[in-house]
């Protein structure tokens, strides 16, 4: 068979791949093909592949939903980057071949193999091991598969649908399965799931990187929200927030650091994509991607967007457009906490571990950089002296270098580079970047609560356990509460906070589409900061989604990057199939429009 089945061979080269590596550790007659998984152990260990498989990466370590975040408003990549011509749409282009989409696919496809061969094969041992013991095993299988079907359907549509390994003819003849089909079956799976952790006293958060009851019921939540079941996503949320066993972190910037995941105050991650610490490889490069070029050994080429940091309210609660504090010419002052824990703007003093090795007087493994975009100077902390020296020349993210002709590659601003910001979110200065092990957060408790408060208001039962979800994730960063009653103005808040809550991690493509804004909030110019900050950028205009409107201001702002997202076709509703899986099998029909 010539052609590349995406789908068949990489999960039937893993399953070898597995049972080698365990043939290679064991004698021969002690496990084969039909015996594997007959005990605990074995089947704890099939297990460790089926998480395994869950960590979701592409190029360089970099988490594919990290990635796949440039692809929408909130974010970008450099120009020409796969998840930048997906965000690009008709002016990308955006094709069926697309890297990004084509990884997710395999990867997520990857996940749902292993669970399969997970829970098909444990039946070789089902009569060695206790029921809660087996049970609980293949709970855990089971909520992992589901977690890879929820971002298949989130991304593709309907998809085929395996509940066990399937055979090479089975995959060659496989037909679409509906989303909604799929949801009703994972539900079941989810709720079978929830039972057996109880059953086996499954602990509140087992490590980071494992699943439990609570992730069970976000998964529920969210495929619920997916197919706009309001009640059910209610009702799997408001489980979790009942069962008392979580709380917020008091923290929001320890939640993005090693140390505060370790911690886990108040365990508010329940999921989270973690990497081993007694190894070098693998390493998280998402923070290195975040890095200005006026850094030393940096590489900067995932970026914030304008639209992103004009989401973050005044510290009065308001959005930018009606607050009477908020000062144009100083944007960065009097803001949501979130914003600088998230995203470093001009004038931010950013503290990176660049390098291993210190160079004095700059760098003493510690680097600290005033994030400066408007003038061809880096202004950095002297170790020797104590104060901060200008140093002329060599700024990488000066905007006036597009002046004198020098196309930007990977800087903070121009061409190819962003818009003026860089991420501060994810940049834990304990960690080396280039080998930092900091965690992707996959699922959090400010999530659970938010889900909780949407549903209710789409199903119009606003009471006080409405707002109170939503001014527990406000008051963390000293936003005040609430006092919105009203379904409409409720609906915006929460859209909002969703938007900065989890910047940068991931959640926003599974919102733009369900609330079907995706199209509006990924077809506008990519504009940036004030061009000139004596000349102060003229307000945008927000609809009721929160998605700003630059007309008025776009000649003020940076626009060296001259793109026009264009998104309004829809087939951008979802992705493309990748083309190998219509090539080798006419019975998965391509989505429409593709």
């Amino acid at each position: 068979m010539k052609k590349q089945l995406l789908l068949l061979l990489p999960v039937l080269a893993l399953s070898f791949s597995a049972c080698q590596k365990f043939l290679d550790r064991k004698p021969l007659d002690a496990s084969s093909a039909t015996t594997f998984l007959s005990n605990q152990a074995e089947m704890e260990q099939g297990l460790t592949g089926v998480y395994a498989s869950s960590m979701w990466v592409i190029a360089n370590n970099t988490p594919m939903l990290y990635e796949i975040e440039a692809s929408t408003d909130m974010a970008m990549k450099r120009g020409g980057n796969a998840a930048d011509l997906i965000a690009m749409g008709d002016g990308g282009p955006f094709l069926v071949n697309n890297a990004v989409t084509g990884a997710a696919w395999n990867q997520a496809y990857k996940l749902v193999q292993r669970a399969n061969q997970q829970i098909a094969g444990m039946e070789n041992g089902r009569a060695n091991v206790t029921a809660t013991t087996y049970n609980r095993i293949k709970a855990e299988a089971q909520v992992l598969r589901a977690w890879g079907y929820f971002h298949l359907i989130s991304w593709f549509g309907d998809v085929p649908f395996y509940k066990a390994p399937p055979a090479v003819s089975e995959v060659l003849s496989a037909k679409r399965t509906a989303v909604a089909t799929i949801v009703a079956d994972l539900n079941k799976d989810l709720d079978e799931a929830a039972a057996a952790f109880d059953a086996a006293g499954t602990a509140p958060v087992q490590t980071l990187g494992k699943v439990n009851k609570a992730v069970a019921l976000g998964i529920k939540a969210k495929l619920a929200l997916l197919i706009k079941d309001f009640k059910t996503a209610a009702a799997a949320s408001k489980a979790i927030i009942d069962g008392a066993q979580y709380s917020l972190n008091p923290s929001f910037q320890n939640l993005f650091s090693l140390a505060g995941q370790n911690t886990n105050a108040g365990r508010e991650i329940l999921f989270c994509q973690t990497y081993p610490t007694d190894v070098n490889e693998p390493q998280n490069w998402g923070p290195i991607l975040g890095v200005p070029r006026q850094v030393t050994n940096s590489q900067s080429s995932h970026f914030p967007s304008q639209a992103l940091v004009d989401q973050f309210e005044d510290r009065s609660g308001n959005r930018i457009d009606a607050s009477t504090t908020y000062d144009p010419a100083n944007p960065r002052l009097n803001r949501d906490r979130r914003l600088a824990w998230s995203i470093y703007q001009p004038g931010d003093t950013m503290v990176h571990f660049a390098s291993k090795t210190a160079a004095l007087p700059y760098n003493n493994l510690r680097e600290r950089t005033i994030f400066n975009i408007y003038t061809n100077v880096r202004r950095k902390f002297n170790w020797n002296t104590g104060v901060w020296d200008n140093i002329a020349g060599g700024n990488n993210d000066w905007i006036g270098a597009q002046a004198a002709g020098i196309q930007w590659q990977v800087s903070a601003t121009g061409n190819i580079g962003g818009v003026g910001y860089v991420w501060n979110k994810y940049n834990d200065s304990t960690q080396y970047t280039f080998e930092s092990k900091v965690g992707y957060n996959l699922l959090r408790y400010a999530d659970i609560l938010l889900m909780y408060a949407e549903s209710k208001i789409e199903l119009n039962e606003i009471d006080a356990t409405v707002t109170a979800a939503i001014n527990a994730v406000r008051a963390r960063s000293g936003q005040p509460a609430t006092a919105l009653a009203a379904q409409s103005d409720l609906r915006t808040l929460v859209r909002r906070e969703r938007a900065v809550e989890f910047a940068g991690e991931g959640l926003r493509l599974f919102d733009l589409r369900r609330w079907d804004i995706y199209a509006k909030a990924n077809s506008v110019p990519i504009v940036g900061i004030s061009l000139d900050p004596a000349i102060p950028a003229a307000l945008p205009v927000f609809d009721a989604n929160n998605i700003p409107d630059y007309s008025t201001s776009i000649n003020q702002r940076i626009r060296f990057r001259a793109q026009t997202r264009a998104n309004t076709n829809a087939k951008y509703k979802l992705w493309p199939i990748p083309q190998p899986e219509i090539d080798n099998n006419p019975g998965i029909t391509q989505n429409p429009g593709w």
